[in-house]
């Protein structure tokens, strides 16, 4: 896994670009955000940040080779606390948060995403946990859409309520745990934000949850690709099983069972009519659908475990 340094001096062209202060200046918090096409919500995510009631932090802001009007939005912004990097070719989440880190002066660390905002006393709630409870690192809670909201069977639900999931949209850790720990693993594509979870906790370090630490993350439909593609996630399963024994989805060494039963037994795709909501055609559509991402996540399943050698069915 490839290291992050705290004290790497960044190179004349980037510090010209986000206007790196001087080592000997010290700030408290510094929040990393890295973006990917985020036109639509970057500038309300940006305008939610600087009206924090805590002050005393600057924003690492990862441009990830954006082709619209992201990086025309965030330059609308004079406000000397934000720091704008934008990546020479898309480098993806783990990459772009550790390049972050490079750039972070805080004491601690708050991450949030690109489509999100932030409760105004989002960075206090972080800090009053830190201060209280000595933690090493702090979740908040990510609500999809409004409280109120229920989701479809389309919805691609970005939530919790709950600790444990260790999501970047709403987690802040002390940097110094950050670089204890390397950083982001850049070998997950896909759940990097909770293999840096995990590893803190095995290193010895407590993560508190604090449910006043919020922040609301938009609606986002699936598409029929992009609900098949999800199954290529799976690939992480093998890697936080292998490395954590993480468990999530799996009873003794099988992968989500519902999943195989379907493979196994088609019509039982149906049940997902009864078992999950579905008003519109965002919804019916993806039914069809069901059985080829069963059969596609089964078949990036085995293929990660005989690459890992790990044994899940």
């Amino acid at each position: 896994m490839k290291d992050f340094n705290i004290d790497i001096k960044p190179s004349p062209e980037i510090s010209q670009k986000v206007g790196v202060r001087g080592r000997h200046l010290r700030l408290k918090v510094s929040v990393s955000v890295c973006a990917y096409n985020e036109e639509k919500y970057i500038g309300k995510l940006l305008r939610t940040l600087l009206d924090q009631t805590f002050n005393d932090f600057e924003i690492i802001l990862i441009d990830d080779n954006s082709n619209d009007n992201t990086s025309k939005i965030v330059k609308s912004f004079s406000d000397s606390r934000i720091r704008y990097v934008r990546n020479d070719t898309r480098l993806g989440y783990a990459k772009s948060s550790n390049k972050s880190l490079q750039f972070c002066a805080g004491d601690y660390v708050f991450f949030t995403g690109g489509d999100c905002v932030v409760a105004n006393d989002w960075i206090e709630q972080g800090l009053k946990s830190f201060e209280t409870e000595n933690c090493a690192g702090v979740e908040g809670t990510i609500c999809y859409v409004s409280k109120e909201y229920r989701p479809t069977y389309s919805d691609y639900v970005m939530r919790n309520d709950a600790p444990g999931s260790f999501m970047t949209g709403c987690m802040a850790y002390r940097r110094s745990v950050l670089k204890e720990v390397g950083g982001f693993d850049e070998r997950f594509t896909y759940g990097s934000d909770r293999n840096l979870g995990l590893k803190v906790l095995r290193a010895g370090g407590r993560i508190s949850f604090n449910p006043d630490m919020r922040v609301v993350h938009p609606q986002h439909i699936r598409g029929i690709r992009e609900f098949v593609q999800t199954a290529e996630r799976v690939k992480v399963r093998v890697l936080f099983f292998k490395e954590f024994r993480d468990k999530p989805n799996i009873i003794w060494r099988v992968f989500a069972p519902a999943d195989l039963f379907e493979i196994l037994f088609p019509p039982a795709i149906l049940v997902s009519l009864l078992v999950n909501r579905y008003r519109k055609w965002d919804d019916f559509k993806l039914l069809p659908f069901i059985f080829v991402r069963a059969v596609y996540e089964r078949y990036c399943l085995w293929r990660e475990c005989i690459r890992e050698r790990v044994f899940l069915i």
